[in-house]
């Protein structure tokens, strides 16, 4: 007969051997799917006409969506290669949406709202969302959003007119 402590020991012995499993600290591991608890980014541009873009990242996953005049739609995900998803967290970074001043919508202009959503004590998260103008000469934002351009571009075969 199968002894139920030997089972139990077994169990621990395969999950301790799981990268992230053993004891009851999360470990991250370089795959980001799958991953819920991670880092999420999202891009939304509105022009005054109602025009908006939307692109939102989690790890190596890029979703876009639109609203153009009276149609809505949504391109779907983009599974990005590991040096795209590097390239674009690190632009991502560098535009620093934590210490920025949370800015004003534009209704003139249009407004790019900038939201970052990082893993903080106790599965807790901490967003940060910034507004900037689309008439903005920021050099990082303006180098973000042509990353989004070129990279749906590429995989979607759709230019992006925000």
């Amino acid at each position: 007969m199968f002894d139920v402590r030997l089972a139990s020991l077994m169990a621990v012995v395969v999950l301790a051997s799981v990268p992230g499993c053993a004891g009851t600290d999360y470990q991250a591991v370089d795959e980001p799917r799958g991953e819920v608890n991670g880092r999420s980014f999202e891009f939304v541009s509105t022009k005054p006409d109602g025009t908006e873009w939307t692109f939102r990242v989690r790890g190596n996953a890029l979703w876009v969506g639109y609203v153009e005049q009276e149609k809505s739609g949504e391109l779907g995900s983009i599974q990005l290669t590991g040096g795209e998803q590097r390239a674009l967290w690190e632009l991502i970074d560098v535009v620093d949406v934590g210490g920025r001043r949370t800015g004003r919508p534009d209704p003139e202009h249009g407004t790019v709202v900038l939201r970052l959503r990082e893993p903080g004590a106790r599965g807790r998260h901490q967003t940060h969302t910034v507004n900037v103008s689309r008439r903005t000469d920021d050099d990082d934002v303006i180098a973000l959003a042509n990353a989004f351009i070129d990279l749906v571009e590429k995989h979607k075969k759709v230019s992006p007119a925000f």
